[in-house]
């Protein structure tokens, strides 16, 4: 699995966070029930000015040396003048990214994926994560049950 390489400008999200951990892979368990009770709850329909309506990003960021992070799903927007209540602001820095995509029924395929790049592509490829927020991207391919595609957006620098 080949990933391209893209540059992305800094770009500002609203949404919902969740802090989780990557200990024992707890992150793994909390944040698919997070992502259902944000659909259920239908938090993104209260985000205003979306600069892409149709898509939505679950960014993990802010990860502490003990395993902790923070993980946001949200929308980018064009304006962050009306935050709605208990949602938060959050900007990611421009970076670098290896960007693969997960295939398959979720979120097994990103969890699958995930793995793959931290213990077989990244030892092997030359890049070092840097500390910039990692995301996935959820458009109109993630609807597609055991064909869905999801994009997953690795930061990185040459080592």
């Amino acid at each position: 699995m080949n990933p391209k390489m893209i540059k992305k400008e800094s770009f500002t999200v609203i949404g919902v966070e969740l802090k989780t951990t990557l200990s024992n892979e707890t992150d793994f368990g909390e944040i698919p029930k997070f992502w259902e009770n944000v659909i259920k709850d239908r938090l993104i329909e209260m985000i205003p000015n979306k600069k892409y309506p149709d898509t939505i990003l679950g960014i993990s960021m802010d990860f502490e040396p003990n395993g902790s992070f923070l993980y946001v799903i949200g929308v980018e927007v064009t304006d962050t003048q009306t935050i709605p209540e208990k949602m938060v602001c959050k900007t990611v820095p421009a970076a670098e990214y290896a960007v693969f995509t997960a295939c398959g029924e979720m979120p097994g395929s990103i969890q699958e994926t995930s793995n793959y790049i931290y213990k077989e592509w990244l030892p092997n490829s030359g890049y070092k994560r840097t500390e910039t927020a990692e995301f996935e991207l959820y458009d109109d391919r993630c609807q597609r049950g055991v064909n869905a595609e999801v994009d997953i957006y690795f930061p990185v620098l040459p080592s």
